[in-house]
């Protein structure tokens, strides 16, 4: 019988021959501790080699470090590249300008599509981000604010014209932005490690330091060179979630010679954000990358492992691998566990435009068949749902789920983004060391904020400060004006952006007479094209569309900076965010195992996704299998022994999803 060559030697072949390489395996495969023994094994049989780690998260990071000897550079991506940059900052003078520069709009980028109003209202759209980024950037630079851009009625008829008066205006503000930058030099460039780019102080965030990098290796060769004396080897961990441009860096654009040999740890079938490069196909196609699987499973039961196999489309089989406990191997009867499948039949299951009433009826109907299913009083247990409105409610933060519900119909990135900009996610992060006592992240956090920390009573200060934002009961602005006010926070050029384009747009709308004319019409049962028409005989499909979402955004925007949103559900929603509660989303599950998993295999009446793509044999639209495939995945393959998943199923879906499972159970709930 041949042996099989496992992982780690396969590794190894590719450092001798100095072969760039994948690592693709699954959820629990052992990918870090595969990690580990090989900066072990270069350490020992290679002691002068040099060797770079990067990683997504300081936690990540010290986990490595704690798991290997020697003198390596384990950092997070952020900190690799800002070290290996900071010291050029007369070149980086050279390309910042391109962070803060506004992009022209350029119609012949656009989709053509079949229908001439979509394609309008499509030009539209792409018309009024372009002049949004425009006016906040006039505003950061000038102080002042411009007229509200122009609506659809007013567009259409001649787009190219006021293109190119925007393209213009455009050329203007991006020359006065590069005669700033060049009048301010380049001593006071550095990375400000917020989320944030500041033109007033030439300063650039997190995702400006990617950007930095990578316009740096293009524009000087010579940095690449330098990188290639510094290391031999460069690992890189969860690749899939690395920005393509820092793959592409680190495989493409470093000059050949004395090159370091790239090595990429991850799994694509987690690839779940948008903002990773998810795959590496095509490295692997062209020759840059040696794939090298590693099928092991050291988490899941036998059942749960099974059961994800089906899932993947990598062509990779993870196998059960057993663990070490105390110098002993587990048995295989320790990793026996349950794949159940609990379903009840619904007829006529509402869509997204469905009448309220019988989406709540089917909602309930749902919340019944997951109570029924669910683990009872068991530890370690956790409900992974797709809504964040499902668990808005079950982790207290509805309201502010709501609001950003009625303004967008997918709130989820917007919530997330829109709270980053307003700098609830630094408060947060700042509130939640202080309450697990790492105190040295607030310190570090507020030094970076210009606070003064020289005497016992400074941090009696700021803990009595701190305690009384955590126990705010005013909404969630005012508490970071708060913040700002206490020194805990250091106002960024985005938060002063946003607010003020919020505070423009009300200043606006208030004072457009036909606009308050639609409003009042809306509000007294007009809030159909038909009804308002009795109202307003002139109104047209456009111009009420038009409107309507002049009024959502104006309740938006009251509603946000209101004390309805309180801080203390933005506080309850980034924890649930920090996986901190029974309930998290299937997105949030990336991470450890947990012992026991109900996945409810439920859409919640969101279009973007269909989970009987996943499992159908029949579908056709191969990209929309793959996105939900991947999050199941994901989510199911968090168990460790026992996984339940659950849905209400038509009859047409019932021999889908019951060929899928080999234990399935039928609950009554009517």
């Amino acid at each position: 019988m041949v042996s099989k060559i496992n992982a780690l030697d396969k590794i190894k072949d590719c450092l001798l021959k100095d072969e760039d390489f994948v690592l693709q395996g699954g959820a629990g495969c052992g990918k870090t501790e595969t990690l580990k023994q090989l900066i072990d094994f270069i350490s020992t049989v290679y002691p002068d080699k040099k060797i770079a780690c990067i990683t997504h998260t300081n936690k990540a990071a010290d986990e490595i470090k704690s798991r290997i000897d020697g003198e390596h550079i384990v950092s997070t991506i952020h900190s690799f590249l800002n070290t290996l940059i900071k010291d050029y900052k007369k070149n980086i003078h050279q390309v910042i300008y391109e962070l803060f520069k506004v992009d022209s709009i350029e119609r012949c980028e656009l989709s053509y599509y079949s229908d001439e109003k979509e394609q309008k209202s499509k030009e539209h759209e792409k018309y009024k981000k372009v002049y949004e980024k425009y006016s906040d950037r006039y505003f950061l630079v000038f102080g002042d604010r411009i007229d509200k851009v122009e609506g659809k009625r007013v567009y259409d008829p001649k787009p190219e014209e006021f293109n190119i008066i925007l393209n213009n205006k455009i050329l203007a503000l991006n020359n006065k932005i590069q005669e700033d930058i060049q009048q301010k030099g380049f001593k006071s460039i550095e990375y400000n490690e917020t989320r944030f780019n500041d033109l007033k102080n030439l300063t650039y965030g997190h995702d400006g330091l990617l950007d930095i990098a990578a316009l740096l290796m293009d524009k000087y060769p010579l940095l690449g060179k330098i990188l290639n004396d510094k290391f031999d080897y460069i690992f890189i961990d969860e690749y899939q979630d690395t920005h393509q441009k820092i793959v592409d860096l680190f495989l493409t654009k470093l000059p050949p010679k004395n090159k370091p040999v790239i090595g990429l740890f991850g799994d694509s079938m987690q690839s779940i954000y948008g903002n990773g490069i998810g795959n590496v196909k095509e490295y692997v196609t062209t020759g840059n990358l040696k794939r090298i699987d590693k099928e092991d499973n050291y988490r899941c039961s036998t059942q749960v492992i099974e059961f994800i196999n089906k899932l993947r489309n990598d062509n990779l089989n993870q196998e059960l691998a057993l663990k070490i406990k105390d110098g002993k191997e587990e048995s295989i009867e320790e990793r026996q566990g349950t794949v159940e499948f609990f379903y009840s039949f619904y007829k006529n299951k509402p869509n997204v435009w469905g009448d309220y009433a019988e989406k709540e009826a089917y909602i309930n109907a749902l919340n019944t068949l997951i109570e029924k299913a669910s683990f009872i009083n068991i530890d370690d247990s956790k409900t992974l749902l797709l809504s964040n409105k499902a668990v808005s409610i079950k982790a207290n933060f509805p309201n502010l789920y709501e609001v950003f519900s009625d303004r967008y119909p997918e709130p989820k990135e917007e919530l997330a983004k829109i709270l980053t900009r307003l700098q609830l996610l630094d408060l947060f992060e700042i509130c939640d060391a202080y309450k697990n006592k790492n105190y040295n992240f607030i310190i570090s956090k507020l030094k970076k904020s210009g606070l003064s920390i020289k005497t016992v009573a400074d941090k009696v200060s700021i803990s009595t400060n701190i305690q009384a934002i955590i126990d705010s009961d005013k909404g969630a602005v005012e508490t970071v004006e708060q913040a700002f006010t206490l020194n805990l926070l250091k106002k960024s050029e985005s938060y002063t952006a946003y607010k003020d384009r919020a505070e423009s747009f009300l200043a606006d709308i208030n004072q457009d007479a036909s606009f308050i004319n639609f409003e009042e019409n809306y509000k007294n049962d007009g809030n159909t094209l038909v009804k308002m028409q009795k109202k307003q005989p002139e109104m047209d499909e456009d111009t009420f569309k038009e409107q309507e979402k002049n009024l959502k955004q104006k309740q938006f925007y009251s509603t946000l900076f209101s004390n309805k949103v309180t801080f203390s559900e933005v506080l309850n929603y980034f924890k649930y965010e920090d996986d901190q509660t029974p309930f998290i989303t299937m997105h949030k599950t990336k991470g450890t195992g947990i012992n026991n998993v109900l996945v409810v295999l439920d859409e919640y009446f969101w279009p973007e996704y269909n989970f009987r793509a996943a499992f159908d044999p029949d579908e056709k639209d191969l990209r929309k299998k793959e996105k939900n495939m991947q999050l199941i995945y994901v989510a199911c393959s968090r168990a460790k022994f026992n996984l339940r998943c659950v849905r209400l199923i038509s009859t047409d879906e019932e021999t889908i999803f019951k060929d899928a499972f080999d234990t399935c159970h039928e609950i009554q709930i009517f």
